[in-house]
């Protein structure tokens, strides 16, 4: 990747940490999001990297998977394309169209030199791997890599558009930071990735919020997203993917909306960068966002209710 510099070898000090828990697929979702309904991935923002380097054919260095990979991989100017068993073709249609749903996600987050971003010591480039045979159905991001299973000859761009792009947002992030786990709190991340990639736009109006908050009053917050921090925050019970479609999205519309937070992508990008320098999330979501973490918490409920009630859009 010619914009792209690798980090020292001084940059990579993975942790030991188990795998985030994963999340089932919707039942039914529009043309554009049904490459949903066939993954049950999880970003890897939590995972236990193995003890020695992986052996020549492998892919094992970040994932709990040995994947193996047919050892020809096609690169292009951000992206390099492994995969088990995809065609030339399929392959180059996925490294084209990587290439370019990354080169938006650098001018959509305002990101001027792309020379600032860190890969791990052992990438040129950012590493995508087409799962074609493997069982598995997986669309996940690790620090360099992302995952993410292809079960057609050919590539629907409109029908992938989604998950490339919010795994490539992750990965984004991943680069910023330059860190084997992501600094940000899980709904934060989760958030943007969902923007990225398009939205849901589930809960549009005050009945829908008040449908929702209904729908999770016996839980701690009634559904609250931004209580979600860790994987493990998520109540026993609560419907995990739909706080990851539906109020997750709601809250980083508000945040970005002009008739919210008035806030950008580029402001996002700020935070990862402060992120990268040391500070808390709390103290870069003051920082790039204007208010405290805690009031956001707790006025979240009432600040999207008068949202809704005259977005922008």
């Amino acid at each position: 990747m010619r914009r792209i510099d690798s980090a020292g070898k001084s940059m990579y000090r993975p942790r030991m940490i188990p795998p985030p828990a994963c999340f089932p697929p919707p039942a039914v979702f529009p043309l554009l999001l049904m490459a949903l309904l066939f993954f049950r991935g999880c970003d890897g923002e939590k995972i236990a990297p193995p003890q020695k380097e992986p052996e020549p054919g492998s892919w094992l260095l970040y994932s709990q998977i040995d994947w193996t990979h047919d050892g020809a991989p096609l690169s292009g100017e951000f992206c390099k394309v492994y995969s088990d068993q995809a065609s030339k073709d399929l392959k180059l249609q996925c490294l084209e169209f990587a290439d370019k749903m990354f080169e938006e996600i650098l001018t959509g987050f305002g990101v001027k030199d792309a020379g600032e971003l860190i890969l791990p010591p052992e990438n040129d480039r950012i590493n995508v791997y087409i799962n074609v045979a493997h069982p598995e159905n997986i669309a996940h991001a690790y620090w360099g890599t992302i995952f993410i299973t292809v079960r057609t000859p050919e590539l629907d761009t409109l029908l992938y558009k989604y998950l490339f792009k919010h795994e490539l947002t992750h990965e984004l992030e991943f680069l910023v930071e330059g860190k084997v786990n992501l600094l940000s709190e899980l709904w934060f991340r989760e958030a943007i990735a969902i923007y990225s990639g398009g939205g849901f736009k589930r809960i549009k109006t005050v009945e829908d919020l008040d449908q929702w908050m209904l729908e999770n009053e016996n839980f701690p917050g009634q559904g609250n997203p931004v209580l979600i921090k860790e994987w493990t925050d998520f109540p026993d019970g609560a419907s995990i993917d739909r706080y990851y479609w539906y109020a997750f999205d709601l809250a980083m519309r508000y945040m970005l909306d002009p008739a919210g937070l008035s806030r950008t992508c580029q402001d996002v990008l700020d935070l990862f960068f402060e992120l990268r320098e040391g500070s808390t999330f709390e103290m870069a979501f003051l920082n790039h966002f204007g208010i405290g973490l805690k009031s956001f918490e707790e006025e979240f409920y009432e600040r999207v209710r008068d949202y809704l009630e005259d977005p922008w859009d």
